[in-house]
């Protein structure tokens, strides 16, 4: 029986749009780089940042010698927060409701400069209540020092909150986090291209959807 569900932010909940981020950069003058993210990316940059293994000094000095820019910092921290198309109120109103019969908690990669971004988006989009209330705890990957797909990162929030893998269901819209966390015991549904979290629920809130056999 599913106690406690475990929701990925990007995807399942609000919608992004990394080219949004690329088109930033590109009109602060980023030439010579098809795709400046996924650039930063592969450079190990993104990851290190949402782990806090960096600061925001130095994640934009990395930033300036991946992409061969010399935008300032304001301007590289502007683009890293263009990113967010839609943060639609159906999903607010099912994770209230949710909420009063789950456990709710929020898993996301993020950096300490979009983890300030998405709190402050979300509570004045989805409402101040959403973070607060709604989740019984939200976890940043920069925070823990962990990050999705990493089965440690999982085995983290199961110990802190004291719950039974077997009790607890991670929705992510990727599936190699999916996989992670399967491997760390928990039931999961990876939420597939044009999917919508509100299709996997009944109107009483029940889990229409799981995969209930970890990969272990």
């Amino acid at each position: 029986m599913i106690k406690n569900i475990i929701f990925d932010l990007c995807g399942p909940i609000i919608t992004i749009d990394l080219d949004m981020m690329n088109r930033r950069f590109f009109h602060f003058g980023v030439k010579g780089i098809d795709n400046p993210y996924k650039t930063l990316y592969k450079a190990g940059v993104t990851k290190a940042f949402e782990k806090n293994q960096i600061t925001i000094e130095e994640f934009c000095n990395e930033v300036r010698k991946v992409l061969d820019t010399p935008l300032g910092d304001v301007q590289i921290l502007d683009a890293w927060n263009t990113l967010i198309v839609l943060a639609p109120m159906k999903h607010a109103v099912l994770l209230r409701q949710l909420s009063k019969r789950y456990n709710l908690y929020l898993l996301s990669n993020s950096d300490v400069v979009n983890a300030d971004y998405f709190r402050k988006y979300v509570g004045e989009n989805l409402g101040e209540d959403l973070f607060a209330n709604v989740f019984r705890k939200v976890f940043f990957s920069c925070e823990l020092g962990l990050r999705k797909p990493e089965p440690a990162v999982f085995q983290t929030i199961v110990v802190k909150e004291k719950l039974r893998p077997n009790e607890t269901l991670f929705i992510d819209d990727c599936k190699k986090h999916t996989e992670g966390a399967s491997f760390a015991g928990l039931n999961t549904i990876w939420l597939e291209r044009g999917k919508d979290i509100c299709e996997l629920f009944d109107t009483e809130g029940e889990v229409l959807y799981t995969a209930t056999s970890p990969l272990m």
